[in-house]
């Protein structure tokens, strides 16, 4: 007969088992933690950030001059001096670089939106294929007083901005759109002396339509393949200027010099040329009856004779 296990016998069983959860809880919490993998690979490799995450900070150290894929809003950057940054797929939103050094900088594919870079030296600059313009709230970016000597444009939409009394001596701006734009007083020359000066720009194969060049110097500049529509070009100087397959047709012309300007293929509209002094200017034999009818002269073809 089996015998019946006591009071004594289960009281046993119980406190073993319980020793054994004790022991087991007491192994476990001597296990070390493993470490973390290393997402980065390599601790010194910026991690891109997601694109939909702006950021308001930006640290630039001798390993990061390359940004890509990345959102910025509010950076201020006032005073920065940081030369030779290149940013790829990058969004940058209501920032401040007022008087920074950003020579050389280098956008692509990028979207600058309501950004200031008054007085800020961008020499040498490269942008292509970049938009700064913010077209919901229609705003362009500030340039006013800055230094972009040698600056490049490609492709690029910079539509309502302002370029002030800005130094854009060799600028170039080709296949762009630039309607908008506030040119007024910009310095496209280069001072060598006191009685030698020359101006220099590329603005090329561009929409300039309602853009303002009062007051410009542009005497010997290439201006090739861009619309020249309600613009103003007040006191503008663009004598020997190359303007040939142009769209010309300002909207106030008042001082306006165009001594032997190039203006070749050029489609010229709504100017009164009893206005304007048009010698030495080049255009091909089709442009003259738009000068024929300006003038109130009615040409009639010759009678042949039989």
């Amino acid at each position: 007969m089996k015998k019946m296990p006591t009071q004594d016998d289960a009281d046993k069983r119980i406190a073993q088992v319980l020793e054994k959860i004790k022991n087991s809880i007491q192994q476990k919490s001597q296990i070390e933690p493993q470490p973390k993998e290393n997402l980065a690979g390599n601790p010194k490799t910026e991690i891109p950030a997601t694109i939909d995450e702006p950021e308001k900070y930006l640290e630039i150290t001798p390993e990061s001059t390359l940004i890509i894929d990345r959102k910025f809003i509010n950076l201020n950057w006032v005073k920065k001096n940081h030369k030779g940054l290149t940013f790829k797929n990058c969004t940058i939103s209501n920032s401040d670089f007022s008087s920074s050094n950003l020579d050389e900088l280098h956008l692509e594919n990028c979207k600058i939106f309501n950004s200031n870079f008054e007085k800020a030296s961008i020499q040498d600059g490269i942008f292509e294929d970049c938009i700064f313009y913010e077209k919901e709230n229609q705003l362009g970016c500030n340039f006013n007083l800055a230094d972009l000597r040698r600056t490049e444009f490609h492709r690029c939409n910079i539509s309502m901005s302002n370029f002030k009394r800005a130094n854009v001596f060799q600028i170039t701006i080709d296949d762009s759109r630039a309607q908008g734009c506030n040119f007024q007083f910009a310095n496209f020359v280069n001072i060598v002396s006191r009685t030698v000066l020359f101006s220099s720009a590329y603005l090329t194969n561009t929409d300039f339509r309602y853009s303002n060049f009062e007051g410009v110097y542009l005497q010997k500049c290439d201006l090739s393949g861009s619309k020249f529509v309600f613009t103003i070009f007040t006191r503008a100087n663009l004598e020997e200027s190359n303007l040939t397959n142009t769209d010309f047709a300002p909207s106030e012309y008042d001082g306006l010099t165009i001594f032997k300007a190039d203006f070749r293929n050029a489609e010229i509209r709504n100017i009164d040329v009893r206005k304007l002094d048009f010698s030495g200017v080049n255009i091909l034999e089709w442009q003259q009856a738009f000068f024929m009818e300006n003038l109130g002269i009615i040409v009639h073809p010759d009678k042949k004779s039989q």
